[in-house]
């Protein structure tokens, strides 16, 4: 037997230019997203600042891209759906709601809300299922974009990837609207300052380099980071 890896190389190939190429056509809102709401404020304010992250490894984009995948096939089975992909913006943060769904035929009818759709390994999805909770960040996310929609609730909606098991997270507003006020406040009169926080982890797992975009900001203090960041500056000048 011959083990041909032709076919692979290929395609790792072409998911690393996609990724190249929709990084190189991104242009940023410079606005916080969504999205980063349940993420350290360094994080946060480097990249409303233009810090590029670095690179991810072939294997982080091909799990990106089976959650895309994944994402994108629950999309054509929700019932209710209202809207796909809708972006919206609430108190300068910006966002796009996967789904828009009328819920009215649902067991627990609650309007016309947002939901928030997350792809994850089995070994995660046994884990939200044990702890009862969804993730501190994804919450914080499809809270927002309630507050956008003016909607009382939202969802979030945890797909096990490898077997396509469905467990939809019903939230009410209320609930969280305080906390993504404060940190929009706090990331607000960070960017005021105009410089860059020494790193504060929100949760455990962003101490962890493996997850940390920025890690070699998150070692460094006050002084460091404002050196670091005027000889960025001086270099994109150049």
């Amino acid at each position: 037997m011959i083990i041909d890896t032709y076919l692979d190389e290929t395609v790792a190939q072409t998911i690393y230019q996609e990724n190249q190429e929709e990084r190189e056509n991104h242009i940023p809102s410079g606005k916080l997203s969504a999205s980063m709401l349940g993420q350290p404020l360094q994080w946060q304010i480097l990249k409303v600042m233009g810090v590029e992250p670095r690179e991810v490894d072939n294997y982080v984009l091909r799990k990106f891209k089976r959650g895309n995948d994944v994402e994108d096939w629950l999309v054509k089975y929700i019932p209710g759906l209202v809207e796909t992909q809708k972006e919206v913006e609430y108190k300068n943060v910006v966002g796009r709601v996967d789904a828009v769904v009328d819920t009215s035929l649902y067991f627990n009818p609650v309007g016309i809300i947002p939901h928030e759709i997350k792809s994850v390994a089995n070994a995660k999805y046994k884990r939200i299922m044990e702890d009862g909770q969804a993730d501190r960040g994804h919450i914080l996310q499809a809270c927002l974009y309630a507050l956008a929609l003016k909607s009382d609730h939202f969802a979030i909606d945890y797909i096990a990837s490898d077997d396509y098991r469905i467990t939809t997270m019903l939230y009410e507003t209320v609930n969280y609207a305080d906390e993504v006020e404060k940190i929009i406040d706090r990331f607000n009169k960070q960017l005021e300052t105009k410089t860059i926080p020494v790193f504060e982890a929100e949760e455990k797992w962003q101490e962890n380099e493996m997850y940390n975009s920025y890690y070699d900001w998150s070692k460094l203090d006050q002084k460091e980071i404002n050196d670091k960041y005027k000889l960025l500056k001086v270099k994109n000048k150049e």
